[in-house]
């Protein structure tokens, strides 16, 4: 019996390059090749203008490569499907429409019966704590909790792939931590059904509370592609074990902050 994981997303030599008005070409992306497996939990970290987003939106079909080929679940990536959920830094979330039908828009424009899409928004507006105010608008929320109904509608939709480009980078310390709990909760709530999640951060802990595998990105290029094998849940002092040190140190290295220990030690 084939027991190999399944390919939610693979990039093969894949570019992207951007003419300046001088007419030199810029590369966000140079011949990036990686595979994501169904189910995994995947950061992207590096610093401004490194090429993660551009990837991200890639993956999401919202750009497309200049060369090279982009798969989801085995299919070549034309423009934006069903398939693949997305969330931005600001906020996705339609102003004119109240929680819980925001939460069901998606569902609404694959055709879902009104019973089972309410069905199913309410589910997960109680999995990120937001029940009590389905039929709130938006400008009554915090920012923390405009995040959770961007969640809520991602995961409500069904998308087998989960694309986060800095989705949490405007929110306080402990708001931040409080929706990984939330979204974490949500991504392992079944097993048999978990997610593919490709996470966008230039923060590395972060990168290291949320992950299975981090790739760190420099210049266009992945440059490390690292696993994280400490269980969850992972907190402070998870952080500060001797594994989660030596992989920081390493990505710091990589980002040019690092003191050089990270490849010492390993």
């Amino acid at each position: 019996m084939n027991t190999s994981p399944q390919i939610a997303l693979d990039a093969q030599a894949v570019s992207r390059g951007y003419h300046r008005r001088d007419g030199a070409i810029i590369n966000a992306l140079s011949d990036v090749t990686l595979t994501i497996n169904s189910g995994e939990f995947v950061c992207i970290v590096g610093p401004s203008g490194c090429g993660k987003s551009t990837l991200l939106q890639i993956c999401a079909g919202l750009n497309m490569p200049t060369s090279g080929t982009l798969l989801a679940n085995g299919k070549p990536v034309t423009g934006p499907g069903p398939d693949r959920g997305v969330v931005f830094q600001k906020d996705s979330v339609f102003p004119w429409m109240s929680v819980i039908d925001n939460v069901e828009y998606g569902l609404a424009c694959r055709g879902v019966p009104a019973a089972e899409r309410r069905k199913i928004a309410l589910h997960y507006l109680a999995q990120v704590g937001l029940a009590d105010v389905a039929q709130a608008w938006p400008r009554e929320l915090s920012g923390g909790m405009l995040k959770r109904v961007a969640i809520a509608a991602v995961f409500a939709n069904g998308s087998d792939i989960l694309l986060l480009d800095e989705p949490f980078g405007a929110l306080d310390y402990v708001t931040r931590h409080k929706i990984h709990d939330v979204l974490l909760s949500l991504w392992d709530e079944s097993e048999r059904a978990k997610r593919t999640v490709v996470f966008v951060t230039h923060d590395v802990d972060e990168a290291l509370t949320l992950a299975d595998r981090i790739l760190v990105m420099r210049g266009g290029l992945v440059i490390d592609d690292l696993r994280v094998d400490s269980t969850r849940p992972r907190d402070e002092e998870s952080l500060s074990e001797h594994e989660m040190v030596v992989l920081k140190r390493r990505m710091l290295d990589h980002l040019g902050i690092g003191h050089g220990m990270g490849r010492a030690a390993e």
